[in-house]
């Protein structure tokens, strides 16, 4: 039986209006009432992640793909920021590779550039939900900075340079993802042993720690309740969610999930658009019934 099930937010939980629709919040407390717990793994921070639930529900989350973990009170459990060493070398390579990146801190996300902040979720929006316009994706992208802290800098050097800030995460983007992101990844893979790359959609290269990852964090946080691996979900689309679906007992790709998710998955559920989480809750509800 089902005990615990994690799920993505960009191309999973949220759908192509980057919202989380009636039904996969009913499919949550629907889960919860029949004692699954349902927690939230994304690479979003906590204050970017938290407003899109409008206080409908109250998960856990595992956040900024492992860097930091909360529970459902909002108590942080667990911390992995990247080394010093490891910061100072990626934030080279960004630069070398001429890539816009935004820096995530334990007090906060930073950028320094706005224009490109905005530009650059909108092809987010665009790369997660195919036939979007970049006009409707900007209009919607628009609206939801509104709802997302962000500070913004000149440069980031009173960021990086400050030991009272931890760096959790950088996130750089670039619109080639072969000849520009490919590459970066491979190098940072490459030179910085403890730091591990990944993407949440094509257009971004994010980095974290080598132990923040969404599936350690899983699985830890699964271990600390004495739910076994083989008694947890996870529900993912994209490469940073190889690690818990690789790791979760049942692994389940959206219908849009990239190949290399797909390939792993145990099973598939329908695309973000069509409330593909709320379809395998509802369905895992009823097995666990079954079982019962």
């Amino acid at each position: 039986m089902i005990k615990l099930i994690a799920s993505d937010m960009d191309g999973t939980l949220l759908n192509e209006k980057m919202e989380v629709s009636s039904r996969n919040i009913q499919a949550i407390k629907d889960a919860e009432k029949n004692g699954i717990e349902f927690l939230i793994a994304t690479g979003r921070g906590l204050s970017e992640a938290k407003p899109f639930l409008k206080n409908h529900v109250h998960p856990g989350f595992i956040t900024l793909n492992g860097a930091e973990v909360f529970d459902p009170k909002e108590k942080l459990i667990s911390s992995n920021p990247l080394s010093r060493e490891a910061q100072k070398k990626v934030v080279a390579l960004f630069n070398k590779y001429n890539v816009y990146f935004e820096v995530i801190t334990d007090k906060g996300i930073f950028s320094n550039d706005r224009e490109a902040r905005v530009t650059n979720l909108a092809n987010l929006l665009m790369k997660l939900n195919p036939g979007t316009s970049f006009k409707q994706a900007l209009k919607d992208t628009q609206e939801r900075v509104k709802m997302m802290p962000m500070n913004f800098v000149d440069n980031y050097d009173d960021v990086l340079n400050n030991d009272s800030y931890q760096i959790m995460k950088l996130i750089g983007f670039n619109e080639h993802e072969h000849r520009i992101l490919a590459p970066l990844k491979k190098e940072i893979t490459k030179t910085i042993k403890d730091a591990v790359p990944t993407s949440s959609s094509p257009n971004n290269v994010e980095v974290n720690s080598i132990d923040a990852q969404k599936g350690i964090a899983l699985l830890q946080y699964a271990d600390n309740k004495n739910i076994l691996p083989e008694e947890i979900m996870a529900i993912g689309d994209n490469l940073n969610d190889y690690s818990m679906i690789k790791s979760a007992g049942v692994g389940v790709a959206m219908a849009n999930a990239i190949p290399a998710i797909k390939e792993i998955a145990q099973i598939q559920t329908d695309s973000n658009i069509n409330d593909g989480v709320a379809q395998i809750i509802e369905q895992t509800i009823a097995d666990n019934q079954t079982q019962g």
